[in-house]
């Protein structure tokens, strides 16, 4: 009798640990799929939320930039424009009033006591031999009507056909003789003028 109830406890307790083990491996399973799970979905939504967030704004900094950098160089371009305009205006102004200054200073000419053999072209009819010496006649009176016409784009060509008149009498006609005399005159009035109206060193 005695061991009959031995071996009744016995069974009943194998039979009690086969049913925690089963438990036991049954929570071990619910831990191991839980974890699986969690492994399977890690939170990478929100990263991907702030990734896209920084991408956005490095794209919306890119374009700020780069608005900036094309205002910047249309700024930077327009006082330049203005520098390259500016200088040709008052260039232009200059050399009206440079001519004006010539009109005046062909008029001293004009006016002056050895000015006679240069207000007017010579007389082929008189000195039949002029064009064979002289390839590039000159006189105070054309002078006069291409400044008037304009055209003289600047100074120097004013000077160069005055200056020619001067070449022209020195070539022709002797240093003594009374045209010759005027001429080398002529030369010196108007290089001291042209001095002093112009402040050529």
């Amino acid at each position: 009798m005695f061991a009959l109830l031995l071996l009744v406890s016995f069974l009943l307790i194998q039979a009690s640990g086969q049913t925690l083990k089963v438990k036991k491996n049954q929570m071990k399973g619910k831990k191991s799929n839980e974890h699986k799970k969690s492994k399977k979905f890690p939170p990478v939504v929100e990263m991907e939320d702030e990734d896209s967030a920084s991408v956005s704004s490095s794209v919306k900094r890119g374009k700020m930039e780069s608005k900036k950098r094309k205002i910047e160089d249309s700024i930077s371009v327009s006082p330049s424009k203005q520098e390259n305009v500016s200088p040709v205006k008052k260039m232009k102004h200059d050399e009206s009033k440079d001519l004006a200054l010539c009109s005046v200073l062909l008029s001293e000419l004009e006016t002056h006591e050895d000015a006679w053999p240069f207000l007017l072209p010579v007389n082929l009819k008189h000195v039949p031999g002029y064009r064979k010496v002289i390839k590039k006649p000159m006189d105070f009176s054309t002078i006069r009507e291409k400044l008037n016409s304009g055209q003289y784009p600047n100074l120097e060509a004013f000077a160069i056909d005055v200056r020619l008149v001067f070449d022209n009498c020195e070539t022709f006609n002797e240093d003594d003789s009374d045209i010759g005399r005027a001429g080398h005159n002529m030369r010196k009035h108007f290089e001291k003028k042209w001095t002093e109206i112009f402040k050529v060193s």
